[in-house]
């Protein structure tokens, strides 16, 4: 039998079909063939919802090897819910890219790249990833009606400078914005600051600006000034007994505003604050024992803004409530012929003295209470009252500390003995 003989030329084959095997293992274990690369996935949300934003351009950059093998580079899109996926990734660190128009992108390339260490046959879910919205080339509308805090009714006149953050909008009607301003859209807080000629600045602060807004009714201050009132001629029994007073400033069947005061403490004064620029206004005061002959009016200029200075006079503009009070002495030391007579110590108001004599017809002797008559007094106030005999000084006597009601017609009785 004649041994078969391998030709040279198969021999060579067998070789050349192993070089090609060790190749393709080699390669395998490099993830060069993609046969046993790794794979990455992940989901891209926007930063403020949360929620998945689809058809992000995903780039997955390898770093260059050492053997100066060159980077590689790979792309995909998100999907409706924000899902991307790469497979057969290299064994390598890969960095990995975000951008979409509208957001702000970031970059494969930057130092906080998303970065991962791919291995053969491994799978990655990276953390989620959160673009920010852009909105540098947006723009939202604003809009709104401006009301009278006082009357409630809607501005329609006066200079009106609006700003929202960086924007603004001058020499404007205040009804403008009724139909509304376009503005930049932002995430960032934005401060809103309207102005309108004749009342007090306002600003508002809005966040996330990223849709057309209605401020709906907004309320503004009208610019105000104020009434300094001093009490003057107030009698000593008022100041020492410190009623409390309320005044009140209408402008027509409206308070404007309304403040109590103390008669007699410190410096005598008050305040009536916040009432609205160019109002005039009618000052009502109610204080015990005490009603306004009128009430007092404020004319003040229709741009003033400051303060006007008022007296209160008790001796002028009210006039004292008073009740008639029938005073009776009594002694049991009167003898006919004295002469009997009473005044109030606070007021320094004084009965008629009179001369006591015996009853015409009686045999009963001097009587022992004498009439002395009425006069009137302020009501709502103590009084001491002092009766008096001429004859005899051992015949003063007192009755402190009598409260003068307003509650009858009749006159009160005040008896001193």
């Amino acid at each position: 039998m004649v041994k078969e003989r391998r030709s040279p030329k198969f021999i060579g084959l067998i070789m050349a079909l192993f070089v090609v095997l060790v190749g393709c293992l080699v390669g395998c274990n490099n993830g060069n063939l993609g046969l046993r690369g790794g794979s990455v996935d992940g989901y891209v949300v926007d930063s403020r919802t949360l929620v998945g934003v689809a058809s992000v351009y995903v780039t997955a950059t390898s770093a260059e090897d050492g053997d100066d093998t060159a980077a590689a580079t790979k792309y995909t899109t998100t999907d409706s819910n924000g899902k991307f996926e790469f497979s057969n990734l290299r064994s390598n660190v890969w960095k990995f890219g975000f951008s979409k128009t509208g957001y702000t992108t970031l970059e494969s390339t930057a130092t906080s790249a998303v970065t991962v260490s791919v291995v053969n046959g491994e799978h990655i879910s990276l953390p989620r990833v959160e673009i920010v919205q852009n909105f540098s080339n947006q723009y939202v509308r604003i809009r709104g009606t401006l009301r009278d805090s006082v009357n409630g009714n809607a501005i329609t006149y006066g200079n009106t400078n609006f700003a929202f953050g960086s924007t603004s909008f001058s020499n404007r009607l205040p009804t403008e914005l009724q139909t509304g301003f376009d503005v930049p859209a932002s995430v960032d807080t934005v401060k809103v600051v309207i102005s309108v000629s004749g009342y007090k600045t306002l600003t508002v602060t809005l966040d996330n600006l990223i849709n057309d807004y209605d401020l709906g009714n907004i309320s503004l201050t009208p610019e105000t000034y104020k009434i300094v009132g001093r009490w003057t001629n107030a009698p000593g029994w008022v100041v020492s007994a410190a009623p409390t007073a309320t005044v009140i400033a209408r402008s027509g069947s409206n308070v404007v505003s309304r403040v109590t005061s103390v008669v007699g403490d410190g410096d005598q004064s008050f305040a009536l604050e916040d009432i609205p620029r160019g109002t005039s206004v009618a000052i009502e005061v109610e204080l015990l024992g005490y009603r306004m002959n009128s009430p007092i009016t404020v004319y003040p200029d229709s741009d003033f803004q400051g303060t006007i200075y008022q007296n209160f006079d008790l001796k002028n503009n009210f006039s004292a409530i008073t009740r008639d009070v029938r005073v009776y002495y009594m002694s049991s030391t009167i003898s006919s012929g004295d002469r009997v007579g009473a005044y109030c110590e606070q007021t320094g108001t004084r009965w008629p003295e009179v001369t006591v004599t015996n009853p015409a017809g009686l045999t009963l002797g001097t009587p022992q209470v004498v009439d002395l008559g009425t006069q009137a007094l302020p009501t709502g106030y103590a009084f001491d009252f002092v009766g008096y005999m001429l004859e005899d000084s051992s015949g003063t006597h007192t009755a402190t500390g009598v409260k003068i009601n307003d509650d009858g017609s009749d006159a009160q009785i005040v008896t001193i003995k």
